[in-house]
Order: structure tokens, then C-alpha cells, then sequence
């Protein structure tokens, strides 16, 4: 299930910090009502992109959403090499995040 508050953060996500994709690595929701919890997505962005904590740093501040959410921010040639080895987290993430943007 897609929830429209993931879709909304990603796509302000995606005005702000022009990511070359974003994934949603996760989410939590109520067992019983169905209700988002919390999310957690990967942004893959340019490796021109001169700090990373300072672009999560202005992402959430720019971001303001109702559910709490977590960032994992990768530079395209770190993504393009992690995302291959079956032993690391950005591996799992190709594998079975959903494509958000990009």
C-alpha cells in the first residue's frame, strides 16, 4: 500500500534536493487500523554534491511532514558500486525498495 504522505514527501524531496532517484526502503503502519507510522527512504544524487549532512541537514528542514521519516543518502558512483554487492545495505535496497522518482 502507498500511502499519499509518502508520495508527498518524496516529490518536495525531490523539488529540493534533486535527487537522481528516491527509493522507499520502508515503512511502518498500525497492524490494526492500516495507518502510516513512519517511513524511510534512499536518495541517490549527483556525486558532484559537495556534502551529503549538509544536504540531509537542508532536506529536513525543508521537509516538514506529519509522520516521522528517515533519510540514507548515497553519490551515484557509491550507489552504482554498493548497490551490486549482495552483502550491503544498498544492495537490499535496489532489491526490494520501490522507486519513488527518477
Amino acid at each position: 500500500m502507498m500511502y499519499p504522505e509518502i508520495q508527498t514527501a518524496a516529490a518536495e524531496l525531490a523539488a529540493l534536493g534533486k535527487p537522481l532517484q528516491i527509493y522507499l526502503i520502508s515503512h511502518k503502519s498500525n497492524h490494526t487500523t492500516g495507518a502510516l507510522i513512519s517511513f524511510k527512504l534512499a536518495l541517490i544524487v549527483r556525486d558532484e554534491t559537495p556534502n551529503l549532512s549538509e544536504l540531509e541537514c537542508f532536506l529536513y528542514k525543508g521537509v516538514d511532514c506529519d509522520y516521522p521519516y528517515d533519510l540514507v543518502l548515497y553519490r551515484k558512483s557509491e550507489w552504482d558500486t554498493l548497490s551490486k554487492d549482495p552483502q550491503t545495505f544498498a544492495y537490499g535496497i535496489r532489491e526490494t525498495g520501490c522507486v519513488l522518482y527518477g
